[in-house]
């Protein structure tokens, strides 16, 4: 038991308290009925009428239909602190001898006198139920119970009334064990439960989870210990079971008091708790974290007392130091986010500068190769004269007149570059064929029977075609879960007339084709794997976004998306669906398969010949 002093300083009074760890949920009286398991003669859903008693008259700002439902709650215990009821009784015997005449008191509820006015009361349903009550109503409640009241507290009238008779018993100078109910008995009450930690979040380990739900000390038992006595209760494992952080919602006028026994109200360190546990508006989150080693013996405990102080002003200075350090980190960072911000809208605003020019550069690329041909042009005119003078067949005075007589082009340049733009496809410059005709033979030529081939002409998207279709291949592979999977690969598809319009306008979902391994867009790094499946003479070169690809052996001609997880897929060989002059050729050559027809974008059209 717990012994506490309690009273006036000339007449102090001694007490001994039980403390006890109830499950309130088995005590409604719907399931408790009469049983008397934790107190002798008292029935148990009294004893749960009492404690919501207590937290109301001391908790008044929670309705008691909520008090019932925290205490009633699943997981839910309440540990209580017990008088013996021969201690109320010797209690009352001494109050009795020594009892002055109150000024303007009301009636007296358990031995004790009140001295407020009644017009000051608050009408409240457990009023006047416990003898330290500041209210003066009487301890019935005028107003009919609601239907949540009586789901919540069945028997509350009952109870009342017995608090009532039990009171007129000690009104009658009858001081018996008949007049001490569970009200006289019941000094403090902690609800507690235990909070799962079943939430999806970054913390890798699932916590152990405590809720001081609601503490409340009857006024006259007060600054006593009686409060850290609950408190060291509820620390103990013994009691609550292992934990990780014993958290609780504490009113401002306590947080002193926490703060003393070891709680912490650090909002850095407790707001990892904020969305596990209930919340109570206008409280404070604390919490305490046991210790890793086990109770400390009586010697060493006053040791460590002693060496209390200067370890808190320890704490203090670390924690100041880390605050500072977490406040430097934290504007570095905010100042590196404003530069990457900065940095990005440069980037970005270069990049439109870049293509501007690059747009410029084909603009005079196209211009000197307009300028070129009709130079060709003009020097075969001028040839043909000259060569007619050599033969005898022009009179040099006739020629210079016919020379000076050519028509040449007034058109503005800028128009003849406009007029070669409006192409959708343009041919590729020398260079640029030579190196796709070297990376071509590179692979066919790995097959004998194929040494022949040679690709006759390269097409390619206009610039400004090539821009949109870059910039939105762009947009996708950034939503890939490996955006930097991106490779050059031939196409394995194409009817009569559709790479030419694949080439104009891009991918479109109408060019799906239903294969051994799904419904999309086949692809491979082979040639001539992909010339079984492409229009005879032509092969289309495309950038593909592979992103995060899953291996695929079991074909599924249903499937219509990646696997869970994935962006494509990396198919096994399978059975040539085309029929062309290339498909008697067998080359066990693995596929990728994409689903989205912006996750790829076509770059050249070779056109070969055998």
């Amino acid at each position: 038991g717990i012994n506490a002093e309690y009273g006036r300083t000339e007449g102090k009074q001694k007490c001994n308290l039980t403390p006890v760890v109830l499950e309130a949920r088995k005590y409604q009286k719907q399931f408790s009925e009469d049983r008397t398991c934790s107190i002798p003669d008292i029935p148990d859903w009294e004893l749960l009428h009492a404690i919501v008693g207590l937290y109301d008259n001391y908790l008044p700002e929670i309705t008691p239909e909520v008090l019932y439902s925290a205490l009633t709650c699943r997981s839910s215990l309440t540990l209580v602190f017990l008088r013996d009821p021969a201690d109320v009784i010797a209690e009352r015997e001494t109050e009795k001898e020594g009892k002055r005449k109150p000024r303007k008191a009301r009636k007296s509820v358990n031995g004790a006198s009140e001295v407020k006015e009644e017009d000051e009361a608050e009408d409240r349903k457990f009023t006047g139920v416990f003898s330290d009550d500041d209210s003066d109503n009487e301890s019935e409640s005028d107003e009919e119970g609601s239907d949540d009241d009586e789901r919540y507290a069945a028997g509350l009238d009952e109870y009342l009334e017995n608090v009532d008779r039990r009171r007129s018993l000690r009104d009658d100078d009858k001081n018996s064990l008949k007049s001490v109910g569970v009200e006289s008995l019941l000094v403090a009450a902690a609800t507690f439960k235990r909070v799962n930690d079943n939430s999806e979040n970054l913390r890798r380990d699932r916590e152990k989870i405590i809720q001081l739900t609601l503490v409340a000390v009857r006024r006259k038992f007060r600054k006593l210990g009686i409060g850290r006595q609950l408190l060291n209760f509820l620390r103990n494992p013994i009691v609550v079971g292992e934990y990780d952080a014993l958290v609780s919602y504490v009113d401002p006028g306590a947080t002193g008091f926490f703060l003393r026994n070891g709680f912490s109200s650090d909002a850095i360190l407790n707001n990892r708790f904020r969305d596990l546990v209930d919340h109570w508006d206008n409280s404070t989150l604390m919490s305490y974290l046991p210790p890793y080693s086990e109770c400390l013996s009586t010697g060493t405990a006053s040791l460590v007392k002693e060496m209390s102080s200067s370890l808190s002003e320890d704490i203090k200075r670390w924690r100041s130091a880390s605050v500072e350090a977490y406040q430097s980190q934290l504007r570095c960072l905010e100042r590196m986010r404003h530069e990457i911000l900065l940095l990005r809208t440069t980037v970005g605003t270069q990049e439109t500068t870049i293509s501007s020019l690059t747009m410029e550069i084909d603009r005079l690329r196209l211009s000197k190769g307009v300028c070129e041909r009709e130079f060709r042009e003009y020097r075969a005119q001028v040839r043909s004269m000259l060569s007619r003078l050599r033969d005898g067949k022009g009179d040099l005075d006739a020629t210079e007149s016919e020379l000076m007589s050519l028509p040449l082009n007034d058109q503005p340049r800028d128009n003849l570059v406009k007029a070669v733009e409006t192409d959708a496809v343009i041919k590729v410059g020398e260079d640029e064929f030579r190196t796709i005709e070297d990376e071509f033979r590179v692979e066919v030529c790995k097959v004998p029977s194929y040494h022949t081939i040679r690709i006759s002409s390269v097409e390619k998207p206009n610039q400004q075609k090539s821009n949109q279709l870059l910039s939105s291949l762009n947009i996708r592979c950034n939503a890939l879960r490996d955006p930097t999977l991106r490779t050059r690969l031939y196409y394995c598809g194409g009817k009569a007339g559709t790479l030419h319009r694949i080439l104009r306008e891009g991918f479109q979902a109408k060019d799906m084709v239903a294969g051994d391994y799904g419904v999309g867009l086949y692809f491979t790094q082979n040639p001539v794997r992909a010339m079984q499946y492409s229009e005879a003479g032509l092969l289309l070169m495309c950038e593909v976004g592979i992103g995060m690809a899953e291996s695929v052996l079991k074909m599924d001609q249903s499937r219509n998306r990646p696997p869970v997880g994935y962006d494509s897929v990396l198919t096994g060989e399978r059975n040539v669906d085309h029929v062309g002059i290339y498909s008697h050729q067998r080359h066990n050559e693995l596929q990728y398969l994409i689903f989205d027809s912006t996750q790829a974008i076509p770059l050249y059209l070779i056109c070969f010949n055998i």
